[in-house]
């Protein structure tokens, strides 16, 4: 917390309302301190106020504003915990003038917050807020703080609503706070008109929108989400990647894939989103849902030029399947058959396999399917496969497409194209 303390109230009256004054020696002593600290001389003055503090005769109200001015002798030294006593034993004296005295409690309010003690800044800020007849917006921020830190949000909220009706120039943060705490109580419906209003106030932030997009994703209210988007991309203010990311799941989870699979493409190539083998894998899965063949295997033969995963390999090598391209499935399988044996190693030797039979090569598909018959979520397959083929010597099949050929087992679905 950034403490800018009200410093009004420490001027040095030589006499003060109600009988109270300063003997002529006390209030020398205490001009030239105060000289002290508008020079910088801290420690002079630190010195020279725990000396006048030790002497007998002080009157209860000298004592008051000596405590008053150690304390921002020591807020200019940074010892606020010092600062705080000081404070807390200038106003236990009841003696200070009203205007003084709630100065004083405002600073103390700040520097209770700055020793992370928020109970005792709600204290004192409520007994400022109960002397004030026209608390400035800042303070009611401040009292929010307060609150907010002792989780006192339903309480919190109305005065930072408070104030930023009053401050005549809108304050991003204040608002932002304000949101969180909805956030915080998951009053979400709240979230909605308040939102509005920061976009209203300060169009240019484009993650308010996809704040806004989230709440109503929380309220099952998903074309309104994407509408929400839709908007802020028309506007020119969603240009940050995670948020472009959004729209794109947006689109595909609406049915819309070939909106997702455009904005992707253009996006990468606008660098505004990373071109990485993630994100071209993402746009090959918005493609493959457009029903878009040729996009969708350029974009995985360029997510592969990243990182040629088993993960990435088994989906191109799919689609390959669906294109009956057989030599192109075993060039990009082909790595994966002396892997180490797991589901996903399995599966491609299976399709791997099924492209050589294609091919024609009956030898290298049993081969491989002997290598898939190892693991026991393939075993039953290629076992099957094994028994069409025939063992070594028997006639040789002539190999058909599989879209034509009855084959003695359906694919499982976790190898099947699923786009």
């Amino acid at each position: 917390m950034l403490l800018v303390l009200t410093l009004m109230g420490l001027a040095l009256p030589a006499h003060a309302a109600a009988g109270k004054a300063l003997s002529p020696t006390t209030y020398k002593t205490l001009t030239s301190i105060q000289q002290q600290m508008d020079q910088g001389k801290d420690s002079a003055a630190l010195a020279a106020l725990q000396k006048l503090l030790g002497e007998s005769g002080q009157s209860a109200y000298e004592q008051a504003v000596t405590q008053q001015m150690l304390g921002y002798v020591q807020i200019n030294r940074g010892a606020y915990a010092a600062a705080v006593k000081a404070f807390e034993q200038s106003l236990a004296l009841q003696q200070l003038p009203d205007r003084t005295a709630q100065n004083l409690r405002y600073n103390l309010g700040q520097l209770y917050l700055e020793q992370d003690l928020p109970d005792q800044a709600i204290v004192i800020l409520e007994v400022w807020f109960d002397k004030q007849s026209s608390p400035t917006a800042e303070a009611h921020v401040l009292l929010a703080q307060a609150l907010a830190q002792k989780k006192q949000y339903r309480k919190a909220i109305p005065q930072l609503q408070k104030a930023n009706s009053l401050s005549g120039v809108p304050h991003a943060e204040w608002y932002e706070a304000l949101l969180a705490m909805h956030y915080e109580l998951q009053s979400y419906p709240d979230c909605v008109p308040l939102l509005k209003k920061m976009i209203r106030l300060f169009p240019q932030q484009g993650h308010y929108w996809q704040q806004l997009a989230s709440v109503y994703l929380t309220l099952d209210d998903r074309d309104t989400a994407l509408a929400a988007l839709e908007l802020a991309f028309s506007n020119g203010v969603l240009n940050n990647e995670q948020a472009l990311l959004q729209l794109a799941q947006l689109y595909l989870a609406s049915g819309v894939p070939y909106k997702a699979a455009r904005l992707i493409e253009q996006q990468i190539g606008s660098g505004a989103i990373s071109n990485t083998a993630p994100h071209r894998e993402l746009l090959a899965h918005a493609w493959s849902s457009a029903r878009e063949r040729k996009q969708a295997i350029s974009a995985l033969q360029r997510a592969m030029q990243d990182g040629a995963t088993p993960g990435l390999r088994m989906r191109l090598a799919r689609w390959y399947v669906e294109a009956a391209e057989w030599r192109a499935v075993t060039e990009v399988l082909a790595p994966l058959k002396g892997k180490e044996n797991d589901r996903t190693t399995s599966q491609a030797r299976l399709l791997l396999g099924m492209a050589y039979f294609e091919l024609g090569d009956t030898d290298a598909a049993r081969e491989t399917f002997r290598l898939a018959r190892e693991y026991p979520g393939t075993r039953q397959s290629a076992q099957q496969w094994l028994d069409f083929i025939g063992a070594p010597g028997t006639p040789a099949v002539q190999p058909v497409t599989l879209r034509t050929q009855k084959r003695p087992v359906r694919l499982p679905a976790s190898i099947a194209h699923n786009g």
